[in-house]
């Protein structure tokens, strides 16, 4: 079974997130399809311009096939626009990670963003209906850190490669969310998929990585749906020619979305 990672960076080789397989039914075939719109979402304007691009990846992925999609991002960017426009199932990292880390009472998010990103996961808290149930975000990432995104050395191949002091302050944060009262730990960002396994045994809660748990869940719908998918949506030529303006721009460095 196809399923499409929606949103996948360019960088990361299309057959994707090899540390989600063995939690996955055999035979399930994970693919990335990224976004041709390079705008890093800093703020509710480019969130909102990414949209489209995710929107049109999807598209993309059930023409190529996909039988189910989840978006590889805890933003859940083009969510509601997706799940209107293809008729397979279609899941969000963000909403299905939220709900699972909700079913184990109080949680707190911690996340290798800044704190200048918190605006994308409070208001899916708020969509989702999980702002009591969630006690607080920790940030891992600084301002600081965006100054040096790319390159060996960089943010990205530093968290990319699990670098023990990246490691460390993940656990410190976890550590202090769960004395102030956290039940549970969700990753705040997708690129940490590749760590979930070794930060959730060194912690003393649950650790939800919320790409897991879209993909499951996707997974699960597409069971016994029909073999191929099809696009709905009559607006598809005008959307790509949306896209085709703004896919020729330089890609924006996303501080944080990297492979393991």
């Amino acid at each position: 079974m196809l399923i499409g990672l929606v949103g996948t960076p360019r960088s990361i080789d299309p057959n994707v997130r090899p540390e989600l397989l063995p939690d996955l039914p055999q035979g399930t075939v994970l693919r990335g399809w990224p976004s041709r719109i390079g705008l890093f979402p800093s703020s509710p304007v480019e969130r909102d311009m990414q949209a489209i691009g995710h929107l049109e990846a999807g598209l993309c992925a059930v023409e190529g096939g996909a039988r189910a999609l989840v978006l590889d991002t805890l933003g859940d960017y083009g969510l509601d626009a997706l799940r209107n426009a293809v008729s397979v199932p279609v899941t969000g990292a963000g909403e299905a990670g939220m709900a699972a880390a909700a079913r184990h009472g109080r949680f707190a998010i911690v996340t290798v963003w800044p704190a200048s990103m918190n605006f994308i996961p409070r208001s899916l808290l708020r969509l989702y209906g999980h702002e009591v149930a969630c006690i607080a975000i920790h940030n891992v990432g600084g301002q600081e850190d965006l100054a040096n995104l790319s390159g060996p050395q960089g943010y990205l191949a530093r968290i990319a490669g699990g670098e023990s002091a990246v490691f460390a302050r993940i656990g410190t944060a976890i550590d202090a969310a769960v004395d102030a009262g956290a039940q549970a730990i969700l990753l705040g960002c997708t690129c940490m998929s590749g760590l979930a396994k070794r930060l959730g045994a060194r912690a003393r809660v649950p650790v939800v990585n919320p790409l897991l748990e879209a993909a499951r869940e996707a997974v699960a719908a597409a069971s016994g749906q029909p073999d191929t998918g099809a696009v709905l949506t009559a607006r598809r030529d005008a959307l790509s020619r949306m896209v085709d303006a703004l896919a020729d721009l330089p890609e924006e460095a996303c501080p944080v979305c990297v492979a393991e």
